[in-house]
Protein backbone atom coordinates (compact mmCIF):
# COMPACT_ATOMS: atom_id res chain seq x y z
CA UNK A 1 0.00 0.00 0.00
CA UNK A 2 1.18 3.34 -0.86
CA UNK A 3 1.57 6.09 1.71
CA UNK A 4 0.47 9.68 0.79
CA UNK A 5 1.17 12.67 2.61
CA UNK A 6 -2.04 13.99 3.33
CA UNK A 7 -1.67 17.51 5.00
CA UNK A 8 -4.71 20.17 4.77
CA UNK A 9 -2.90 23.03 6.35
CA UNK A 10 -5.59 22.16 9.40
CA UNK A 11 -3.59 21.30 12.48
CA UNK A 12 -6.58 19.11 13.78
CA UNK A 13 -7.60 17.54 10.49
CA UNK A 14 -3.96 16.99 10.15
CA UNK A 15 -3.62 15.21 13.41
CA UNK A 16 -6.78 13.39 13.45
CA UNK A 17 -6.25 11.78 9.62
CA UNK A 18 -2.42 10.95 11.29
CA UNK A 19 -4.13 8.75 13.88
CA UNK A 20 -7.39 7.64 11.63
CA UNK A 21 -3.92 5.99 9.50
CA UNK A 22 -2.32 4.71 12.45
CA UNK A 23 -5.34 2.74 13.62
CA UNK A 24 -5.75 1.41 9.93
CA UNK A 25 -2.52 -0.03 9.84
CA UNK A 26 -2.40 -1.38 13.29
CA UNK A 27 -5.87 -2.97 12.52
CA UNK A 28 -4.60 -4.33 9.45
CA UNK A 29 -1.46 -6.23 11.28
CA UNK A 30 -4.12 -7.06 13.56
CA UNK A 31 -6.23 -8.91 10.79
CA UNK A 32 -2.96 -10.24 9.34
CA UNK A 33 -2.03 -12.06 12.86
CA UNK A 34 -5.59 -13.17 13.37
CA UNK A 35 -5.33 -14.85 10.23
CA UNK A 36 -2.13 -17.34 11.32
CA UNK A 37 -4.07 -18.28 14.34
CA UNK A 38 -3.52 -21.93 14.69
CA UNK A 39 -5.36 -24.40 17.47
CA UNK A 40 -4.12 -27.59 17.91
CA UNK A 41 -4.71 -31.10 20.28
CA UNK A 42 -3.45 -34.21 20.52
CA UNK A 43 -4.60 -37.54 22.00
CA UNK A 44 -2.41 -38.77 25.03
CA UNK A 45 -0.86 -41.49 22.83
CA UNK A 46 0.08 -39.11 20.14
CA UNK A 47 -2.15 -41.05 17.60
CA UNK A 48 -4.30 -38.23 16.81
CA UNK A 49 -3.89 -34.54 16.03
CA UNK A 50 -6.07 -32.24 15.28
CA UNK A 51 -5.29 -28.24 13.40
CA UNK A 52 -8.25 -26.08 13.13
CA UNK A 53 -8.23 -22.63 11.95
CA UNK A 54 -8.62 -19.46 13.74
CA UNK A 55 -12.55 -19.83 12.69
CA UNK A 56 -12.68 -23.21 14.26
CA UNK A 57 -12.22 -25.00 10.81
CA UNK A 58 -10.46 -28.14 10.50
CA UNK A 59 -7.61 -27.94 8.68
CA UNK A 60 -5.18 -30.52 9.39
CA UNK A 61 -5.47 -34.30 10.98
CA UNK A 62 -3.18 -36.75 11.28
CA UNK A 63 -4.29 -40.26 12.19
CA UNK A 64 -1.36 -42.88 12.90
CA UNK A 65 -2.01 -46.38 11.40
CA UNK A 66 -2.17 -47.63 15.01
CA UNK A 67 -5.02 -45.38 15.82
CA UNK A 68 -7.52 -47.82 13.02
CA UNK A 69 -7.54 -50.33 15.34
CA UNK A 70 -10.04 -48.52 17.66
CA UNK A 71 -13.58 -49.19 16.41
CA UNK A 72 -14.76 -46.26 14.62
CA UNK A 73 -17.56 -45.17 17.28
CA UNK A 74 -14.29 -44.38 19.29
CA UNK A 75 -12.34 -43.62 16.99
CA UNK A 76 -14.93 -40.61 15.54
CA UNK A 77 -15.44 -39.84 19.02
CA UNK A 78 -11.59 -38.84 19.52
CA UNK A 79 -11.43 -36.57 17.06
CA UNK A 80 -14.37 -34.56 17.88
CA UNK A 81 -13.05 -34.22 21.74
CA UNK A 82 -9.83 -33.72 19.44
CA UNK A 83 -11.63 -30.85 17.13
CA UNK A 84 -13.31 -28.88 20.44
CA UNK A 85 -10.40 -28.75 22.00
CA UNK A 86 -8.09 -27.19 19.27
CA UNK A 87 -10.94 -25.07 18.77
CA UNK A 88 -10.75 -23.84 22.14
CA UNK A 89 -7.11 -23.47 21.92
CA UNK A 90 -7.31 -21.32 18.76
CA UNK A 91 -10.05 -19.14 20.79
CA UNK A 92 -7.35 -18.99 23.50
CA UNK A 93 -4.39 -17.64 20.94
CA UNK A 94 -7.02 -15.65 19.29
CA UNK A 95 -7.26 -13.81 22.48
CA UNK A 96 -3.78 -13.56 23.19
CA UNK A 97 -3.61 -11.78 19.64
CA UNK A 98 -6.05 -9.47 20.13
CA UNK A 99 -6.01 -9.00 24.04
CA UNK A 100 -3.56 -5.79 23.28
CA UNK A 101 -6.57 -4.24 21.35
CA UNK A 102 -9.27 -5.17 23.27
CA UNK A 103 -7.45 -4.43 27.02
CA UNK A 104 -8.90 -0.54 27.96
CA UNK A 105 -8.32 2.68 26.05
CA UNK A 106 -5.08 1.71 25.68
CA UNK A 107 -3.92 0.77 22.00
CA UNK A 108 -0.72 -0.77 20.89
CA UNK A 109 1.74 2.40 20.23
CA UNK A 110 -0.09 4.55 22.63
CA UNK A 111 3.27 5.05 24.51
CA UNK A 112 5.94 5.39 21.91
CA UNK A 113 7.56 8.44 22.27
CA UNK A 114 6.91 8.95 18.43
CA UNK A 115 3.54 9.80 18.88
CA UNK A 116 2.62 12.76 20.27
CA UNK A 117 -0.75 14.14 21.34
CA UNK A 118 -1.53 17.69 21.10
Amino acid sequence: MVERDLRSGDLELDRLMAELQASSQEFSEVIGKVGDVVGQAESQDGKIRVRVSSSGQLIGLHLDPRAMRLGSQELAGLIMELSRRATDDAARRLTEVARPYLDGDQRPGENDPRRRRR
